[in-house]
């Protein structure tokens, strides 16, 4: 059975988060969506972590943008893996699952990371695989400006109605936000807006309960096997 819902950079509960042993257990596992973090390197490669620093997650510290490709591959992440680029989790994603890039464009952190990732998707054809999205609106405002095919989605913590005139603006499909902001009034005003709703996390079962109301609302979790019981339980 296919579970609908994104799995959260993998599975990070059981695997480190944004690597390749992480996305291939959350396929294994049956998801149709997957979401990874994009930073860019040094000389400009799209990489895959969370945060802007490699010291939580490595046996190293300081920025990402400080390193090059060759250096960032030299540390480990857990206790055999590396940081992967944009380009190998999309191949390894490719005909699979539907995937959710993450821009981690903090203001202006990352020159010309749009037109970089952009390239990548368009080098790997997964442009109808994909939707770029972010917290960064200017950033899917210029993703847009880019390019006419991409999908996009905006990223914000709470429901509010001034987000569609913007949405219809850059045609952006996607909307992610809090599952406690989740309400029957914004659900019905992204189904009229052709949106798709997103809502994050959905790792308890209060959370599960709550999403699962509309059943047209994809949920983001980082607990996957928990996820799976209880999606099999309600929709099999």
């Amino acid at each position: 059975m296919k579970i609908r819902g994104v799995a959260h950079r993998g599975y990070p509960l059981r695997y480190p988060e944004n690597t390749m042993s992480s996305f291939q257990a959350a396929y294994d596992l049956g998801f149709t969506h997957l979401e990874m973090d994009v930073h860019l390197s040094k000389d400009g490669i799209p990489v895959l972590m969370h945060d802007p620093t490699i010291d939580r997650m490595t046996d190293g510290e300081g920025w990402i943008k400080d390193y090059t490709l060759e250096e960032l591959k030299r540390f480990r992440v857990g206790r055999n893996e590396t940081i992967p680029t944009l380009e190998e989790a999309l191949l390894f994603a490719k005909g699979k699952m539907t995937v959710k890039v993450e821009l981690k464009q903090l203001g202006n952190l990352y020159p010309g990371m749009e037109e970089t990732v952009l390239e990548v998707l368009k080098k790997t054809d997964m442009l109808d695989q994909v939707f770029i999205s972010s917290f960064n609106h200017y950033a899917i405002a210029n993703m847009r400006k880019l390019s006419s095919e991409v999908e996009l989605g905006l990223i914000q913590w709470g429901s509010t109605p001034t987000v569609f005139p913007f949405m219809e603006e850059i045609r952006a499909r996607y909307l992610s936000l809090r599952v406690e902001y989740l309400t029957d009034d914004f659900v019905e005003r992204c189904r009229r807006s052709d949106i798709q709703l997103i809502v994050w996390p959905v790792n308890l079962e209060w959370q599960f309960d709550k999403a699962a109301r509309y059943p047209s609302v994809l949920c983001v979790t980082d607990n996957l096997e928990h996820f799976k019981e209880m999606y099999e339980q309600r929709f099999q």
